[in-house]
């Protein structure tokens, strides 16, 4: 899966933008508030329709303009596709697939994107929230009929949480719905991550310095999760109905980022839980070419930041070994293999090529 041509039009600080990338590594140089960032941005809003950096879509319409304007030419297996995108500020947003609107089923396989922002090592550091909604986008990544189970569940969720706060009401009817979607949502997660710790634990994503990544979740039975949900609902009823919350579930479950079997927030550095995100990010790299045997378009977001050089070097070159195309925003151009590389440099939102080597 590649891009072969990328247009934009009035996106944030980018007035128009007319580029061919190439089919393997593409830098994005330039200083800092210049658009780096917001080509980046384009194309990850490009294959979700959000952004990692707003909750508002209207905040990435330029300023002086009415609507934005992205067109995508993208190729996968020996198929074109032509994806273009307009959004206006009164949030009307337009999409086309080939000149048709794109059926929800088969959208999503259009232009896939995993990305790395440096902020998002919040997600690993702060409350479980973040590490939820982590895992969860990663797993709707796989299986777009994740994030349709996960909704059915709140849904539920809500209605029991009114439920639990009425008085005289005890026929709890939302109880067994919640444990049917739960438990569907829990053996997704229990699945990813399988996967996700044993591509972890191979030598490809063996640290240098011998660090032992893994990512735990909750102690449930696979075989028996809804066993375990109802008993925890029956042990837990008369706190709920106190609190008038749904304590049980998915919704509340946590996932605990390790180096060597320690919990990165108690003992490991900066630099140590960027490699751990990166390794991770790389797992689900591999774990997309497994499922559809090729990679998704990878976005690097300044990828530098608290690593030493041979910590960059060492994870910057395995990623890059495996993996298809690849935008990477960076102040400085690392010292590799040029190879299949193309370079455009950035200026007030203004893009231009100036070195390109074909492999």
């Amino acid at each position: 899966m590649y891009i072969n041509k990328l247009i934009i039009k009035n996106f944030r600080n980018i007035d128009e933008c007319h580029i061919e990338p190439n089919n393997k590594i593409n830098f994005i140089y330039g200083k800092n508030a210049q658009g780096k960032t917001n080509l980046i941005e384009t194309i990850y809003y490009s294959s979700l329709f959000k952004s990692f950096r707003t909750n508002k879509n209207i905040n990435l319409i330029n300023k002086e303009s009415e609507s934005l304007f992205i067109n995508l030419n993208i190729s996968n297996n020996n198929v074109d596709n032509k994806l273009k995108i307009s959004l206006d500020k009164r949030n009307n947003k337009n999409i086309t697939l080939n000149g048709k609107k794109p059926d929800s089923k088969n959208f999503y396989r259009v232009l896939n994107s995993i990305i790395y922002f440096p902020d998002e090592i919040s997600y690993l550091k702060n409350y479980p929230t973040y590490r939820r909604n982590l895992i969860d986008r990663s797993i709707f990544f796989i299986n777009n009929n994740y994030i349709n189970i996960y909704n059915k569940y709140k849904k539920c969720l809500k209605q029991r949480n009114i439920f639990l706060k009425s008085i005289g009401d005890s026929n709890d009817i939302w109880k067994d719905q919640l444990i049917e979607y739960g438990s569907l949502i829990i053996k997704e997660r229990i699945n990813y991550i399988e996967r996700i710790n044993s591509y972890l634990n191979t030598k490809n994503l063996s640290n240098y310095n011998n660090e032992i990544y893994s990512i735990k979740y909750n102690n449930y039975d696979k075989e028996k999760i809804k066993d375990d949900l109802f008993y925890l609902f029956e042990t837990n009823s008369n706190k709920e109905k106190k609190y008038g919350f749904t304590l049980i579930g998915p919704h509340i479950d946590d996932f605990i980022f390790s180096i060597n079997n320690n919990n990165i927030n108690m003992y490991s550095s900066e630099g140590q839980k960027r490699s751990l995100l990166l390794s991770y990010k790389q797992a689900q790299l591999l774990d997309y070419k497994e499922n559809y045997g090729y990679y998704p378009v990878l976005l690097f977001d300044d990828m530098g930041g608290e690593l030493d050089s041979y910590r960059k070097t060492n994870i910057f070159n395995k990623i890059l070994n495996n993996s298809g195309q690849v935008f990477i925003t960076t102040m400085d151009i690392p010292d590799i293999d040029k190879k299949e590389t193309t370079i455009f440099e950035v200026v007030n939102g203004n893009f231009s090529e100036f070195i390109s080597h074909e492999g």
